[in-house]
């Protein structure tokens, strides 16, 4: 029994064989993906940058206009053990009236008329005043510096007056804007540990919501509900106001993320989907570099926030031009709305395929498929069924779900039973199928009770399914653009040739061995990447250099790693560069232990590397999970994947301050994780010129059988199609 897997890729291949329309779709789609997911998760770092500040002085001495510097030198302690660096969050009394006392000679008192309720209030106030004369001044300005020495209590206290800001790399953030530095200081890191929140669960939400309503409708909701709280969180008048707005925006980061780099994967044929995951990455690459320039260019995190907002409502232009996943729709038993995806694509490619042209490979398929096992069977003998046709066999019998109760009942038997029951049914299946094509040609009805029992899942219509397929309707009539069509006409093709409405859920996964195997070590991959990567990242402003050149030079060392690593896997594959990169990253981030604190500039280079690297494994990683998990679950797979990362993301803040205990500390840790998921990759199988497993039966039979020392196998030809199938 075939599930479209062949058939798909065929069909994306005669839709894509010549035209543009394919190619712009796909890199729509991927700048969807990393763009405004981009600017999204990192805009913060500059919003919320905190700029070198300290306790503001007394307003007596602002009045006089002196160097800042020297009213932080006479009003700020330093910290102890450092020479350069000033306390922020203490600072020296200095008694106003005091200081008065001292400096009589350039006091000067005036007065002024205040109205209050009516009635004038004369009120006399005294300010400090300096020479305008050059030299005179320089001598005032010694006299102030002795006179602040010598009141000033050399015991500190904390600011009782505000901060005054540093602006030479930021004119306004929202730290600034909400003081919220010193005993405020944590409310910025929880801003960014609840977007991280929110966007685990949001990942799991939209997953399943993809699988479930299809992945066109799941993109336009995000886009529609993301751009207004992406822009609104500009106008936040409180900082709770402003995390409220990020948690909410956060719950769309990863699904944006991901949703439209499967959509995408879904759509191209197999050529293209080897730089799906480069181009994700690169335009991500790209749009943190642009971001670094905008946040130069403007400094202030009000305007930032608008102009890497605002821009990104053309989005929802993208309601007339992403279409369905056409493997989704064959999934959910939709045969002819995926054939009018194809007729779609094809048309704006220039070519015209003829209406059935999907039903026709998936009849050849099909007739070869029962050719084959019929021929295993009649050559056979049912005695001598050797093991490997008896896991075959089982193989070819997984669709959906398996029938736990035949299964049970056929386990108890003895293993000549086994063999010959199997040999028996497929037997059996074949009869069935030729007299299923009988029954549509005659319109006769068959009511053997034996015919009802499917190894696929049964569409049994409950009160609950009825409420489902209502739902799932509306949400066609809302977000599917279709023409005019036969109604009737599409239901009987689905009903005809769909394997069943897959109910499938990330819970199927560990019902199976193989599948249940891949999904854990994607996850602990998955897991070490994301620590590793996002650990680097934390630490690019420690290399020496302003925060716009560090984010800038951050992004830049990311562009060629994905060229190297789309190169590598054309050629190479998966595995064995996924492991290469994640071993040489970590063995660079633990060769930074050796480097001694006097040579700096190596451990730069080392941790360059190390993010060259883990950005190079990403790459390869979503290529490879995408191409792993069964398109039936693929989204909540991958949610459930991205949550359980998600987990471990929020230790990255707690590696990086293990540095405080030591240097070497989280480096330590970073450089095992990658070396180890490096290592386990191996126990992936290879998915290089392999089809898109398209059912829970696809991923359980794929790499069943794989050497983990095995290389890259030659890629598969596509069944020639008979040249009656395009219409030119």
């Amino acid at each position: 029994m075939t599930s479209w897997t062949k058939e798909l890729d065929e069909a994306a291949v005669l839709a894509t064989r010549t035209g543009h329309w394919h190619v712009v779709l796909f890199y729509l789609l991927c700048g969807l993906a990393a763009i405004p997911t981009s600017f999204l998760v990192f805009s913060q770092v500059f919003t919320n940058a905190t700029p070198e500040h300290w306790c503001a002085p007394p307003p007596e001495l602002e009045a006089l206009s002196l160097p800042r510097d020297l009213v932080r030198s006479l009003t700020i302690p330093k910290v102890p053990g450092e020479h350069s660096s000033y306390e922020t969050c203490r600072e020296y009394a200095v008694d106003p009236h005091a200081l008065f006392e001292e400096l009589k000679e350039f006091v000067v008192e005036s007065s002024k008329a205040i109205r209050e309720g009516g009635a004038l209030h004369v009120v006399n106030t005294r300010q400090l005043f300096l020479s305008n004369d050059e030299n005179e001044r320089k001598l005032q300005i010694s006299k102030v510096e002795g006179a602040i020495l010598s009141i000033r209590d050399n015991s500190t206290s904390p600011c009782s007056r505000g901060w005054t800001y540093s602006t030479e790399h930021y004119k306004r953030t929202l730290v600034t804007d909400f003081s919220l530095v010193c005993d405020k200081e944590w409310l910025p890191r929880t801003s960014n540990t609840l977007f991280w929140v929110g966007s685990i669960f949001g990942n799991l939400f939209f997953g399943w919501m993809s699988d479930r309503y299809g992945r066109r409708p799941t993109i336009l909701l995000m886009i529609f509900l993301e751009v207004p709280l992406a822009i609104s969180a500009s106008f936040a008048t409180t900082y709770w106001t402003y995390i409220v707005l990020r948690v909410a925006g956060g719950l769309f980061f990863p699904a944006l993320y991901q949703l439209p780099f499967i959509l995408a994967l879904e759509l191209m044929p197999p050529g293209r989907r080897n730089i799906a995951g480069i181009v994700v990455g690169m335009l991500f690459a790209t749009g943190m570099c642009l971001l670094s320039l905008l946040a130069y260019a403007v400094r202030d995190w009000y305007h930032l926030s608008l102009v890497t907002s605002l821009p990104f409502l053309l989005l929802y232009g993208y309601y007339w031009l992403i279409p369905e996943s056409p493997r989704w729709l064959v999934g959910r038993g939709r045969i002819a709305e995926a054939e009018k995806v194809l007729r779609d694509l094809a048309k704006k490619n220039g070519i015209r395929l003829r209406k059935g042209f999907l039903l026709e490979l998936h009849k050849k398929t099909k007739e070869e498929e029962d050719a084959a096992e019929m021929t295993c069977v009649s050559n056979g003998h049912y005695g001598r069924i050797t093991k490997d046709d008896l896991d075959r066999r089982i193989s070819n019998m997984l669709t959906f779900r398996p029938d736990l109760t035949r299964i049970a009942e056929t386990v108890g038997s003895k293993n000549d039973d086994l063999e010959r029951t199997f040999a028996l049914e497929l037997t059996e299946r074949e009869i069935k199928s030729k007299t299923k094509e009988y029954e549509r040609d005659d319109n006769r009805e068959f009511n053997d009770e034996d015919s009802q029992q499917k190894w696929t899942q049964t569409d049994f219509k409950s009160p609950g399914d009825t409420l489902r397929r209502k739902s799932l309707q509306l949400v066609s009539k809302i977000f599917i653009q279709e023409d005019e069509v036969d109604v009737m006409e599409n239901k009987r093709m689905d009903d005809q040739n769909s394997e069943g409405d897959c109910k499938a859920s990330p819970l199927d996964v560990f019902r199976y061995p193989n599948l249940r195997r891949k999904f854990l070590i994607l996850t602990f991959d998955w897991v070490s990447l994301g620590v590793v990567y996002n650990s680097l990242s934390y630490n690019t402003p420690n290399l020496g250099v302003d925060d716009y050149l560090a984010f800038f030079i951050g992004g830049a060392v990311e562009l060629p790693s994905y060229v190297l690593a789309w190169r590598c896997m054309e050629r190479l594959g998966r595995r064995w560069v996924l492991c290469a990169f994640m071993c040489v990253g970590g063995l660079a981030c633990l060769s930074c232990v050796l480097v001694p604190e006097s040579w700096p500039w190596i451990t730069v280079s080392l941790a360059m590397l190390g993010r060259l690297c883990a950005a190079s494994s990403f790459a390869v990683f979503y290529v490879m999970i995408g191409e792993l998990l069964p398109t039936v679950l693929r989204a909540q797979a991958m949610g459930t994947a991205s949550f359980i990362s998600g987990l471990g993301l929020l230790a990255c803040p707690y590696i990086v301050h293990l540095a405080i205990y030591a240097r070497a500390l989280p480096l330590i840790i970073m450089g095992i994780l990658s070396v180890v998921g490096g290592i386990t990759s191996l126990f992936l199988p290879e998915t290089l010129n392999q089809p898109l497993p398209q059912t829970l039966g696809d991923g359980e039979r794929f790499g069943r059988d794989f050497k983990i020392l095995s290389c890259v196998e030659r890629p598969k030809k596509l069944r020639r199609v008979a040249s009656d199938v395009l219409v030119l």
